[in-house]
């Protein structure tokens, strides 16, 4: 304990202009509230046995107008990068992890071809252009989800967006920044890698992925010409995908979306080698005046003759609505619309819009969903708790609900089952057994088709 007060003492007198946190071994370092570093490196000794542990809600600033650096392998709950005049922060020697938020606000956050570990809780928070990670010389950042069906799902925030009827099971998800095999020519700055812990499960998925980029990452890229480009470890080379799915594409919120997948591998986002029969730029569902509202966008159009309005009440089983002749323009924005008066009578919809080449061959927009009749409403309190924790949720019908709680590293430390009826359900669930910190709380219903999520602090 005496090494532990030493250490905050020192650190509240130096005044070297490159100072830094040093946790030498043996010593035992606590953080509690927030720990503010302006221009000082984190340190954590290689000689072994050194201790730093964080309190719920806890968290560690950088500030400054310096570069400085994080060694040794520390765990952090909550971290936020504030550096100004473009300055970062680097990791040195060793990978690192946060398993709360890891927050943006200004600066960068250098990789140094070391890995970032935000498992299955960690996530990032407002990265931008200006505020964001980077990795020149390499490195990656690795998210750890457990995805059962998931609808539009991105793992720890970093890019990848993940929409499949299937049960993925557990994946490491890693997006790096220079692959072994090189990038493909006019390619972004980024990749990503799926890996299954269940190989089995990686096939059959006809999944939907969304990949996000940033400006500053285009290197040169035309934004309105990328798509997907998958690698494959047999031939070691990357093949374009544009042409063999259907391609969305928002170059306002910097993302591309390709459906029609049955496998993940190694993916980025290059200019595509062939033109491509249909872009569509925009996707749009929503509730409007006792309707559904349907819009859809296209931002090239090559030897396409129509479009349908596709619509289904268990996102497998699908009717036309109508049917749409295209505009056939290449490389002008083109704006269609349609608006189902019996949307709003369901209690659940999905829609899609299907295109139509003069050839025969089809494409899809990813599936939007929307419930106009029936609004999901869910109230979770107190939070923190520290002893029993309510739980209010509005549902739109009678079903057999799962409660689970996790704790901050996955593991799962409370199920039980709940009979919910149409209408407002209480129930509450005790917490009292718990160690203080940082839980997420997840309810499932419907077969597992719906969900809610919240982090849950037990104080």
């Amino acid at each position: 304990m005496k090494k532990a007060l030493y250490l905050l003492a020192f650190l509240c007198t130096i005044t070297s202009v490159k100072s830094q946190l040093y946790v030498q071994g043996g010593a035992m370092f606590h953080v509690g509230g927030t720990v503010t570093l302006q221009d000082e490196d984190f340190i954590r000794g290689p000689e072994g046995g050194a201790v730093i542990t964080f309190e719920p809600g806890s968290n560690v600033l950088f500030t400054g107008n310096a570069d400085n650096n994080i060694s040794g392998y520390i765990g952090f709950l909550n971290l936020e990068i504030a550096k100004s005049d473009n300055h970062q922060v680097s990791l040195q020697n060793y990978n690192e992890e946060v398993t709360g938020q890891m927050v943006f606000t200004s600066g960068n956050f250098n990789l140094n071809n070391n890995t970032l570990l935000l498992g299955s809780t960690g996530t990032l928070i407002n990265e931008n252009e200006n505020s964001r990670i980077i990795g020149a010389t390499g490195g990656k950042v690795q998210a750890r989800p457990t995805l059962n069906q998931p609808t539009n799902i991105n793992p720890g925030n970093i890019g990848a967006s993940i929409t499949s009827i299937k049960n993925l099971g557990e994946v490491i998800i890693n997006r790096g920044y220079i692959f072994q095999a090189g990038l493909p020519s006019n390619a972004i700055q980024r990749y990503y890698e799926f890996n299954f812990i269940d190989p089995g499960k990686d096939n059959g998925l006809d999944a939907t992925l969304r990949l996000h980029y940033f400006d500053a990452e285009l290197a040169g890229a035309d934004e309105t010409k990328l798509v997907h480009w998958k690698y494959d470890y047999n031939s070691l080379t990357w093949a374009d995908q544009g042409a063999t799915g259907s391609v969305t594409r928002n170059t306002v919120d910097n993302w591309v979306q390709l459906t029609g997948i049955e496998s993940l591998s190694p993916w980025t986002l290059a200019e595509t080698s062939g033109p491509l029969p249909v872009i569509f730029s925009l996707f749009n569902v929503a509730c409007k005046n006792n309707a559904v509202a349907i819009s859809w966008q296209t931002a090239t159009e090559i030897n396409t003759n129509h479009f349908e309005v596709q619509r289904s009440t268990d996102g497998i089983n699908w009717i036309t609505l109508f049917t749409q002749q295209a505009l056939g323009h290449n490389g002008v924005m083109q704006n269609y619309n349609y608006t189902d008066p019996r949307g709003t009578s369901l209690n659940r919809v999905f829609y899609r819009i299907k295109s139509v080449d003069n050839d025969g061959k089809e494409n899809y927009t990813s599936i939007n969903t929307t419930s106009c009749n029936n609004q999901i409403i869910w109230h979770v309190w107190p939070n923190p708790v520290k002893q029993q924790l309510n739980i209010n949720i509005k549902l739109d019908g009678a079903y057999k609900t799962t409660v689970q709680l996790f704790d901050s590293k996955g593991a799962l430390v409370h199920q039980s089952q709940k009979d919910l009826l149409t209408g407002n359900n209480q129930f509450a669930i005790e917490l009292m057994g718990l160690p203080p910190g940082i839980y997420h709380l997840c309810l499932k219903w419907d077969g597992d088709k719906n969900s809610k999520n919240i982090k849950i602090i037990k104080q």
